[in-house]
């Protein structure tokens, strides 16, 4: 409501538009109607008399709008879209800003680390490694100071961003979240505890920090990784944290000696150490033909540091490889086939984790075997049918005719008196001898079954003429591209193609004066994550466990079961249509029409990748799963293919053997039969499968 300072003014009263003195209704070059906003100019040439422009806004005058306070701010949210939101629909939201880079850590990037190299030799290392990457989908780990520096500048950008909106969501979805000892494990320079301590702020100061770059010859990459950490406040003493505005702009190589930052960079994984939160950044999969072994020893290592009521966050690359992995590394901790008739989010035994363990006694060590119970079955059979017939008064009399009857002493225990009374606290034995390590799903799954998209081989992916296009999790990402990204991209080796040929006179259209494709200041970067947590060990969280597991008949409503979304929502007419993987184990399609309310409409409308729906749904249908005959297929198609691979492989391996020696291309060549076989006989028995094959038979005795 606006109230001004002029009281006597009555709009009403003014009878024509001549006298009307409003400036927006001034004439101007014979118009009939005058300008829409107020002329600044005219104003300060007398023009316009405008007496009436102070008017101010009172603090006791009702609010403008049911999405914000009386002072202008938003009753929820932190910009217009989610002040509309209904606060469920907020709540489930996932974090969709574009992330940015640091501008210190940019500028140290830039100054400090590339600038001692020469650019073309970064760009050329730099398409090596997206080459590697985009055959082998999984990363290396660097060797030499240049393949350190051209990482940095191929993957660390992504890989923060990553990591960072990973811990954005364990954030949200974990009110207490603040870790007393933090663990980053990763190729990287603690790319992990970069993001975190970005996170965090300059006040987060946990009392353990350790950072391992995994590598045999990493000290390059740990130089990198100190001077990077050095720019964070959190990261050092506050005397050493103001710096001049020389050092700030200092081009060149750093000394990496004098700098001391309160992450320790270790050498190796100590046994005896454990952690509040562990982020494994791309390192569970060391070689694809690995897989799943290295997923299995490398998670068993992490899990043993982890702390009672800790996280342990997964982050992967969002291609088949990394989706595949993160789905082997739930399957290992969860056991879904173990607990099909489980419904909700009840945390799981981890047996390789805990002390006590179960163990399954042998026949011989039974001391009530299988032969024991039917022979007492049949003795209550034989009591049964003699008893038949007799009442229950005369039961007393029935069994005292035909037993006797019973003294003081019979009715004593055979020990009773002899037994020993022993003091609890005087007990060393624990009080609990159940499992102690339980884990469960934090982010991104709704609940603990089967993933219902996981093949369990990431060569099935790879199968050639297979009319299934199949599917993976992953979660997309925008990040700012700083200076050296920007300058790394330039030039021929990494640009993208230009080739109008192949695109459509709309798309065409659509790309004029926009320059190259792909050429604006964000990228994309594409993620699979898992963010577990350790339940603690005590044992009235064991105990509320185990009856939560007996009483596990339906699903508790809550953020944790909310469906999530799994890829963008299809807008038509009057509806929307959500991909989502629900609490039921299934991947599910929800159709959200308009006439299921304006709100959840509007806010079906409005979601995203990555985000929980509350709200409900109209209609459901569910996707069904590969089926098993169509999975024993897809094994045979693929063995297949990978035998054809294999023997094109030898094909070209023993061409090249055969051209390797100049004097057999000569077309002069005066050899005879005889050393022409000579040759050949002795390249064949040098050869690896002749070597194997003399073994396996014997041929040398």
């Amino acid at each position: 409501m606006l109230a001004f300072h002029d009281d006597n003014y009555n709009l009403l009263a003014i009878s024509s538009q001549e006298d009307l003195i409003l400036p927006f209704n001034q004439k101007r070059h014979s118009e009939l109607f005058g300008q829409v906003v107020r002329s600044e100019p005219r104003k300060e040439e007398g023009e316009i008399e405008d007496i009436h422009t102070g008017y101010v806004r009172h603090l006791h005058d009702p609010q403008t709008s049911d999405y914000r306070n009386p002072d202008g701010s938003y009753i929820r949210g932190n910009n217009a879209e989610e002040a509309r939101l209904d606060p469920l629909t907020l709540q489930g939201k996932s974090d969709h800003s574009v992330v940015k880079l640091p501008s210190e850590i940019a500028k140290t990037i830039n100054n400090n680390i590339l600038s001692l190299r020469v650019p073309s030799l970064i760009r050329e290392r730099a398409a090596e490694i997206y080459q590697a990457l985009e055959k082998e989908q999984i990363q290396r780990a660097p060797v030499s100071g240049l393949d350190s520096d051209a990482y940095i500048a191929a993957l660390f950008l992504q890989d923060y961003a990553n990591v960072r909106k990973v811990l954005v969501e364990l954030q949200k979805r974990v009110d207490t979240f603040n870790p007393d000892s933090v663990l980053d494990i990763g190729y990287g320079p603690a790319t992990g505890m970069v993001a975190l301590n970005e996170l965090m702020g300059q006040d987060f100061k946990p009392s353990v920090k350790d950072a391992y770059i995994v590598g045999r010859r990493n000290s390059e990459m740990k130089r990198r990784a100190k001077i990077i950490l050095s720019r964070q406040p959190c990261e050092v003493e506050a005397q050493a944290a103001v710096s001049g505005k020389k050092a700030k702009d200092y081009v060149g190589a750093v000394d990496t000696r004098k700098i001391d930052v309160k992450t320790n960079i270790r050498d190796s994984l100590s046994s005896e150490s454990k952690y509040d939160l562990i982020i494994v950044n791309q390192t569970l999969l060391t070689r694809e033909h690995s897989f799943p072994r290295d997923v299995d020893v490398n998670l068993e290592m992490v899990l043993a540091l982890l702390n009672p009521g800790g996280h342990l966050v997964l982050v992967e690359r969002g291609n088949p490889l990394g989706f595949e992995i993160i789905a082997r590394a739930r399957q290992v901790m969860l056991r879904p086939e173990n607990y099909t008739e489980e419904k909700g989010k009840i945390p799981r035994p981890y047996i390789r984790g805990s002390k006590p363990k179960p163990q399954k006694l042998r026949a011989e060590d039974q001391l009530i075997t299988e032969e024991h119970i039917k022979m007492e079955e049949e003795l209550l059979r034989k009591i049964q049918a003699e008893e038949k017939g007799v009442e229950d008064e005369d039961l007393e009399e029935h069994l005292n005719s035909k037993y006797g009857e019973l003294s003081e002493d019979d009715l004593k225990f055979e020990d009773e008196g002899e037994v020993e009374v022993l003091d609890p606290l005087e007990s060393h034995k624990p009080s609990y001898d159940g499992v102690d390590y339980h884990l469960s799903i934090v982010a991104p799954c709704p609940h603990h079954g089967k993933c219902p998209l996981q093949l369990g081989d990431p060569y099935l992916y790879k199968v050639r003429n297979h009319k299934h296009r199949f599917s993976f999790c992953s979660f997309n990402n925008v990040v700012e591209r700083p200076k050296f990204t920007m300058e790394l991209k330039k030039g021929k080796k990494l640009a993208s193609l230009w080739d109008k040929s192949k695109l459509l006179k709309t798309e065409r259209k659509a790309m004029e004066g926009s320059g190259r494709p792909g050429g604006n200041n964000t990228e994309l970067a594409d993620y699979s994550y898992l963010i577990m947590q350790r339940s603690p060990n005590d044992e009235a969280s064991i105990k509320k466990i185990e009856s939560d597991r007996e009483h596990s008949s339906s699903v508790e409503e809550g953020p944790a079961t909310w469906p999530r979304l799994i890829s963008f929502p299809s807008k038509i007419k009057k509806n929307v249509k959500l991909d989502v993987c629900a609490a039921s184990g299934n991947i599910e399609t929800w159709q959200v029409p308009k006439s299921s309310g304006k709100q959840t409409y509007h806010d079906a409308r409005k979601a995203r990748q990555g985000d929980l729906w509350p709200l409900g749904k109209k209609t459901v249908s569910v996707k069904s799963r590969f089926s098993e005959e169509g999975m024993a297929r897809l094994k045979s198609m693929a063995k297949l293919q990978r035998n054809i691979v294999l023997k094109e492989k030898r094909k070209k391996e023993w061409k090249k053997m055969t051209v390797k020696d100049p004097a057999l291309l000569e077309d002069d060549s005066e050899m005879d039969p005889a050393t022409l076989n000579n040759i050949y006989a002795a390249k064949f028995t040098s050869t690896k499968k002749y070597r194997q094959q003399t073994r396996r038979h014997d041929f040398d005795k």
